[in-house]
């Protein structure tokens, strides 16, 4: 058995070391999982570094989702699950970048053998993030929904625009190129625009006497401040990161004189004060769209453990890639 494991909080590239462990026999409540595929994200790289809201205490695991087989359930749990394929969430209570670990019973979800292995280990975070922006913000019941949102070819904005569609919402996404906009044109984005030195015109373009919900934003600074602009009289801004830096995403006269209702997201505070059954339910929902075909995501490579090095240093340099780099503990890496 192999993992890798944090030795000290810093640079991954740095930190990281990929050893050889014995695990021990699940507990009560504890299952052990042979994992199958384990996604690389950004969030884990903020972990690593000690940028995140939580703070790794070394030597700790690392990975947060990822699927795999059940080999051994604890004393008095429930044999069935022996054999069965699980999701395993993002708790941050397991690391997944391994080929085997011990994981509660509430921190998997049973999920059916017949789903492409990749695309299930990309379903704990991004997914169930656009999800929940768009159930949980705005009013879902609003008649002629609209939602914007920046970075709309990132990972999230790929899946939110396929689950918009589906609940039969308008999306207006904001790029930085015209290759991404095309990109996103093709996932379904109902208007794309360029943040160039003429967003303003393009967004009034775009929109025309429409006004948005919700604005999902990742980004921050001057382009979300104008984004927010069009939002609706008590509109909603969420911001679930701010990966330009800037924390002014906001005008304080469309908070004041339109209430504008600003706030955030993170996926953890909704796993943690979750009922456990309500947050299965809403995975298992997410499981069902991608065995049927709606919800999938670019994977821009499949790698090794064994090339830990490589694979984080492809996906910590986006260029020229599209798509995340997966760990995959079978012969299927490419």
């Amino acid at each position: 058995m192999r993992k890798l494991q944090i030795t000290a909080v810093g640079e991954p590239a740095d930190v990281l070391e990929l050893v050889e462990f014995q695990a021990p026999a699940p507990g009560p409540g504890q299952v052990f999982v042979e994992v199958e595929a384990a996604t690389i994200n950004a969030s884990d790289f903020l972990y690593i570094s000690g940028q995140y809201f939580i703070t790794p205490q070394p030597p700790s695991d690392v990975g947060a989702e990822g699927v795999g087989r059940v080999l051994a359930v604890g004393p008095g749990e429930d044999q069935s699950l022996v054999g069965a394929r699980v999701l395993l969430l993002p708790t941050y209570r397991h690391g997944s970048w391994a080929t085997h670990l011990i994981a509660a019973n509430s921190d998997i979800v049973v999920v059916p053998d017949d789903i492409d292995t990749v695309q299930l280990a990309m379903v704990g975070i991004n997914p169930m993030t656009a999800l929940l922006l768009l159930r949980n913000f705005g009013d879902p019941a609003r008649p002629g929904r609209w939602i914007g949102q920046t970075a709309g070819n990132s990972a999230v904005g790929q899946y939110l625009i396929k689950l918009a569609r589906r609940f039969g919402w308008k999306t207006l996404s904001m790029v930085r190129r015209e290759a991404a906009a095309e990109l996103v044109r093709s996932w379904g984005g109902d208007r794309v625009v360029i943040a160039d030195d003429n967003l303003e015109a393009h967004l009034a373009q775009a929109l025309g006497d429409a006004e948005l919900d919700l604005v999902v934003d990742s980004i921050g600074g001057p382009a979300t401040r104008q984004l927010v602009h069009h939002l609706r009289f008590g509109g909603t801004l969420v911001t679930y990161a701010y990966l330009s830096g800037q924390t002014d995403s906001a005008d304080i006269l469309d908070l004041i004189g339109r209430q504008v209702n600003w706030t955030g997201f993170w996926e953890i505070n909704w796993l943690n004060r979750t009922e456990t059954s309500l947050v299965h339910a809403a995975y298992r929902d997410l499981v069902e769209l991608v065995a049927d075909g709606t919800l999938s995501a670019r994977v821009g490579r499949t790698m090794r453990l064994a090339d830990w090095k490589d694979a984080i240093n492809l996906s910590q340099d986006s260029t020229g890639r599209e798509g995340k780099v997966v760990f995959v503990f079978d012969d299927q890496s490419t």
